[in-house]
């Protein structure tokens, strides 16, 4: 799979996650900050835990660990001729996705077009700290960062003080940055359904939020929520709007809405466990029997003879010398699989690339044996590189107090589709 559609796919499980926590316990709550903080944080983190990678091992038994050899890489364009690679079809969902997404971002570019039009064409005028642009009759009031777009028309002045406080609460709070942070991720996150369900709960936040500031100004509830119910403020057709006929109702619920008590903010600890299973789900790698070579250290210089360890099917896994190959070292042997591996040509065709992780012995008599797949990727690549590794010419085995012995090995394989 295409590695940047299946961080998406992993951004689109954290936020889905995340949103659905905060739709069972936290949508009610009266504690507006608390919440905004919350889906900001929650799609912050949906976008950064994909990208992290923990490597782990619990390998049985004992603490020692077979050799680690250095990862061998296939690229696909070394290995398959140009006729093979032009005769890829087209991923036609990609091409669909792509081309959503692009209309998405052009659709933000014409919004931001649209109010930089009416800041050139309005002008701009100091009000109370912010910058004020008055919009002629037939637009609706709305906000952007410092920026507040009035219509003043048709009202009264105390209620168009209201609409500037309400708007001045947006601007001050930056509502804007929230809104541009969903928005841009909703270029990528299109087909998320959560994605909306967040943008609507966001939006619902910040008109809290602004209520809450302008009653807190004047202290006049009643005749704000007449104002309200006036409909004055309409509304903005596009994703800078604050005002939203639809939420007019639940936002006079919410200011009639008793507080809710000090006891209720513990459920926002529920969303520790979530953060730690998505964080094993997501950025933990757990290897039974290997850890990975990144976090494997550099091989040492060869230590002195010491006594042998073997681990529980007779593999030595600590020896006097080495096992060595054609006379060589075991770079050599990854030298070997390196030019003799070919990249399946199935797995080409479906863009199918990773990491294969290989255990295998070098026996008594130098050959290989006990080859298996400790983590795989797809069958042909799994498969390709066991071939490869069973069919190596013998070695010269390990010796441990002067006596050939089993010695187990690890190697990693990477197939890439291009460097």
């Amino acid at each position: 799979m295409n590695p940047f559609i299946l961080y998406q796919l992993k951004v689109a499980l954290c936020i889905g996650a995340f949103t659905s926590l905060y739709y069972v316990l936290f949508r009610k709550e009266t504690y507006h900050r608390f919440n905004r903080f919350y889906l900001v944080a929650s799609l912050l983190l949906s976008l950064v835990l994909p990208l992290l990678q923990f490597h782990f091992s619990s390998p049985a038994g004992n603490n020692f660990l077979p050799v680690w050899m250095k990862t061998v890489t296939v690229v696909a364009n070394r290995v398959s001729d140009s006729n093979a690679q032009s005769t890829q079809p087209v991923d036609v969902l990609l091409w669909l996705y792509f081309l959503f997404t692009a209309a998405f971002a052009i659709y933000l570019l014409w919004q931001l077009s649209r109010m930089l039009v009416m800041v050139i064409r309005h002008g701009v005028s100091g009000h109370d700290g912010i910058r004020l642009v008055r919009l002629p009759d037939g637009n609706q009031s709305f906000s952007f960062f410092n920026l507040v777009f009035i219509h003043p028309g048709g009202s009264k002045p105390g209620d168009q003080e209201q609409m500037i406080r309400h708007e001045q609460a947006h601007a001050r709070q930056f509502h804007s940055a929230d809104v541009m942070l969903v928005q841009c991720i909703k270029i990528c996150q299109w087909f998320n359904p959560f994605i909306y369900l967040i943008e609507k709960t966001m939006q619902e936040t910040h008109e809290y939020l602004a209520d809450k500031a302008v009653l807190e100004q004047d202290g006049n509830g009643r005749g704000y929520r007449l104002l309200l119910l006036s409909q004055v403020f309409g509304v903005q057709p596009g994703i800078f709007s604050f005002f939203n006929h639809s939420r007019i109702k639940n936002r006079i619920l919410m200011m009639t809405k008793q507080k809710s008590p000090s006891r209720n903010r513990l459920k926002y600890l529920a969303a520790l466990p979530l953060l730690l299973l998505l964080f094993f789900v997501m950025c933990c790698n757990l290897d039974k029997n290997a850890i990975p070579e990144d976090l494997a250290p550099p091989p040492p210089p060869p230590p002195p003879p010491v006594e042998a360890i073997t681990d529980g099917d007779g593999s030595f896994i600590k020896v006097d010398e080495q096992a060595l190959f054609q006379g060589g070292d075991i770079d050599d042997f990854r030298k070997w699989v390196q030019s003799n591996l070919a990249y399946p040509e199935d797995a080409i065709k479906n863009g199918v690339f990773g990491r294969v992780t290989v255990q295998f012995s070098v026996s008594e008599t130098g050959k290989i044996g006990d080859v298996k797949v400790l983590r795989g990727v797809y069958p042909s690549l799994d498969k390709e590189t066991v071939r490869v590794i069973e069919s190596s010419p013998d070695w010269l085995p390990a010796k441990a107090k002067g006596k050939d012995v089993k010695q187990q090995f690890v190697m990693p394989v990477v197939f890439m589709l291009k460097e």
